[in-house]
């Protein structure tokens, strides 16, 4: 099978574990993901050539030093799907200026509308009928790099960074 890549921003943070943790989500889901997987997904890439995965991390390090590190205020929940047995459970952050430019600048022309998120179940367990807490999320995550991830399916973590990029001005 053809290697996959995307590009997100790592949010591996404490707060959002201790979050996930609370909510008990294998009660709900087959697929939780780990601490060291949680990430917002800015543009999927597919299967890549090594000449096209070359342009992407150059870009990216060109891009990465155009910004500088935001914070991202996590406000809401997300899921999709069925309202009573989503398929992906996730948290959103508020509307954040430089990340609404950022997804643009990676994707100018998306196929559908960007929906910031970082997921943290997904696939619904059939044998359930409760609904996960709604605990609204009320923290923030430092954003400070740009990942260029690849997708392992069967190892863990799933997603690997392939290539990190610093956020901010090289001085």
């Amino acid at each position: 099978m053809e290697q996959h890549y995307f590009i997100a921003l790592s949010t591996a943070d404490e707060t959002l574990t201790q979050y996930a943790s609370a909510l008990k989500l294998h009660d709900y889901y087959k697929t939780v993901y780990e601490p060291d997987e949680y990430h917002l997904t800015l543009r999927f890439l597919g299967a890549l050539t090594e000449s096209e995965l070359l342009n992407w991390r150059q870009r990216l390090a060109e891009i990465a030093q155009t910004i500088s590190p935001f914070t991202l205020e996590m406000d809401h929940l997300e899921r999709f799907g069925l309202a009573e047995r989503p398929r992906v459970f996730a948290v959103g952050p508020r509307r954040e200026e430089t990340l609404v430019q950022l997804a643009a600048q990676l994707d100018p022309k998306p196929s559908k509308p960007f929906v910031p998120h970082i997921t943290l179940a997904k696939k619904w367990n059939q044998e359930v009928s409760l609904l996960p807490p709604e605990q609204t999320p009320s923290f923030s995550i430092s954003v400070k790099e740009i990942v260029l991830y690849k997708i392992c399916p069967a190892d863990r973590p799933r997603y690997q960074a392939d290539t990190r990029f610093r956020i901010g001005k090289k001085q």
